[in-house]
């Protein structure tokens, strides 16, 4: 960093900085930071005029990237608005749609995204993701049938068994339990030009309902879960009760 920049960890909340290693928002000072925002006064303070707690005279800016200084090295580890708060703890988007990428074969080389929705007032986690082109899915003009009876294709047990076996391994990993899973074909997952998963496309895509969606599971609220195959138009819906989903990954594991 060059020597005429300030660095601090800030917790966000208390505006304190934070210890050594901790993670926290960046904050830069220095002579090469612009003054603000033209014409936007008040979002200007926000951003380009925060203090620390207790020290009225310097300002910074709030760069709303996550990090932590360790020997003098900058760590940047994500961004302050994508963090997944749930029950008062801070998760990483990143590290759940990893550990959801490795959960499957199925995933290989796609791409997904993890958020949260807010349900009767409280926040449900969502995940986004994609199947890899090479797994065989069925006909765009035929229902999924049940196992064993479609020649080979894939089946609604198999997509019920994939996204079991995400929710399991978010709940291993991160002690979270999922609200809600949508596979999609590949190729299409919202992403930037660059080809980036765009969270916040994925979120208003599921909240509107304008995904392109292969299969979901939903926790439905005061029902046992089911799981909604909906292969694409115009194939008809298959739902797959929650309990032949258990006999399936209980048979599964026992073989």
């Amino acid at each position: 960093m060059s020597v005429n920049q300030r660095i601090v960890i800030v917790d966000p909340q208390s505006h304190t900085p934070c210890l050594p290693g901790q993670v926290g928002e960046i904050w830069v000072a220095g002579p090469s930071i612009a003054q603000g925002y033209w014409g936007c006064a008040e979002a200007t303070a926000q951003t380009f005029q925060a203090r620390l707690a207790g020290d009225a005279e310097h300002t910074f800016l709030r760069t709303g990237d996550l990090g932590f200084l360790r020997q003098g090295e900058l760590f940047v580890t994500g961004r302050l608005k994508d963090v997944i708060i749930i029950r008062g703890c801070n998760h990483y988007p990143q590290d759940i749609e990893a550990t959801v990428a490795q959960s499957h074969p199925a995933f290989q080389g796609s791409g997904g995204t993890a958020f949260t929705v807010d349900i009767a007032g409280e926040e449900r986690l969502v995940i986004v993701q994609e199947v890899a082109r090479t797994l065989k899915l069925p006909h765009p003009q035929r229902p999924l049938t049940p196992a064993g009876q479609d020649g080979g294709s894939r089946t609604a047990d198999d997509l019920t068994l994939i996204m079991g076996n995400v929710r399991q391994a978010v709940a291993a990993e991160h002690g979270l339990q999922v609200h809600a899973i949508c596979l999609l074909p590949a190729g299409h997952l919202p992403r930037t030009s660059s080809g980036k998963p765009q969270r916040y496309a994925c979120r208003d895509g599921f909240r509107q309902n304008r995904l392109d969606v292969l299969a979901t599971w939903s926790a439905l609220p005061d029902t046992a879960p089911q799981v909604h195959t909906m292969p694409r138009q115009p194939v008809r819906r298959v739902t797959v009760p929650a309990h032949e989903h258990r006999e399936a990954q209980e048979e599964r594991y026992a073989a």
